[in-house]
C-alpha cells in the first residue's frame, strides 16, 4: 500500500501529479514571461491589439497582419510638424508633470518643463528619471494619441505604463517605448 503524503510541501497530499505538473509549468512559464509582462495592460484580449509591447512578443499568427506605427521624438519636436500635435489633443504647454501625473520633471528654478520643453531640452542627459525617457514619453503619449498613427496603446493606457515603470524599470521602459516610436511614421515628414 502506498503513502499517499507528499514529499512536496507546496502541493497537498490529496493533489495528483498532474496537479504538481501544472505547478511546475505555471512557474515556469512566469519566469519565462520577462520583460514583456512587465508592461503588460490588464484585461486585453490576447489578440486585442498586435501593436502593443506584449502583441509584438507574442508572435500571434491568428489575427491579420496589421501594420504597427510610432513617429520618433525627433519629428515631434520640430516646428514644421508642431500642427501635428492638434490631433492628439495634448498642447506643447501642457506640463509633462501634470500630464503623466509625476512630480519629477521640474527646472532648477522649480518651474515644471512643459511636454515640448521635454522634447527638445532633456534630450540627452538632463532627464531627472533615466537618459531620454521623458523624451521617447512624449513621442510614445502623442503617437498614441494621434487618430492616424496605429501605435497600440490609448494614451491613457500609455500615462498608466510609464506610471507603473517610470521609477522601477526606466531604462526598459526607455527602450520600449524608443522601439515603438520607430516603427514607422505615417503623418507626413514635409
Amino acid at each position: 500500500m502506498s503513502d499517499h503524503t507528499s514529499k512536496n510541501q507546496d502541493t497537498p497530499p490529496e493533489a495528483s501529479q498532474n496537479d504538481a505538473i501544472d505547478q511546475s509549468r505555471r512557474k515556469l512559464t512566469g519566469a519565462a514571461l520577462g520583460v514583456s509582462a512587465v508592461f503588460t495592460l490588464a484585461s486585453r484580449p490576447v489578440w486585442a491589439n498586435q501593436c502593443t509591447i506584449s502583441g509584438m512578443a507574442s508572435g500571434n499568427l491568428s489575427a491579420p497582419k496589421v501594420t504597427c506605427q510610432g513617429c520618433t521624438p525627433g519629428y515631434w519636436k520640430v516646428d514644421k510638424h508642431l500642427n501635428a500635435w492638434i490631433g492628439t489633443g495634448f498642447q506643447t504647454t501642457d506640463t509633462f508633470n501634470t500630464v503623466f501625473g509625476v512630480t519629477q520633471y521640474v527646472k532648477s528654478n522649480g518651474t515644471p518643463y512643459t511636454l515640448l520643453e521635454v522634447m527638445r531640452e532633456l534630450n540627452g542627459n538632463g532627464d531627472p528619471i533615466s537618459t531620454n525617457l521623458g523624451f521617447h514619453a512624449v513621442a510614445a503619449l502623442l503617437n498614441s494619441a494621434h487618430p492616424d498613427v496605429n501605435f497600440g496603446y490609448t494614451s491613457g493606457e500609455l500615462i498608466t505604463l510609464f506610471q507603473n515603470n517610470y521609477l522601477t524599470n526606466s531604462d526598459r521602459l526607455k527602450n520600449s517605448l524608443a522601439m515603438l516610436n520607430e516603427r514607422g511614421c505615417p503623418l507626413s515628414w514635409k
